[in-house]
């Protein structure tokens, strides 16, 4: 059994060209996701404070 990457890639996904590339365009889009999801939850509780 080999232990490399590219043995656990052929392994996991083997009809999948590029299955562990990472995608720099996905990884932004998540952050400002999480951040904008940050943002809404702060200011709902100030929103929620003033009622």
């Amino acid at each position: 059994m080999s232990t490399s990457p590219v043995g656990f890639r052929e392994r996991v996904a083997p009809e999948i060209e590029g299955a562990t590339r990472s995608n720099p365009m996905m990884d932004i889009l998540m952050l400002a996701l999480g951040f904008a999801f940050f943002a809404l939850a702060i200011g709902y509780t100030y929103a929620c404070e003033r009622l």
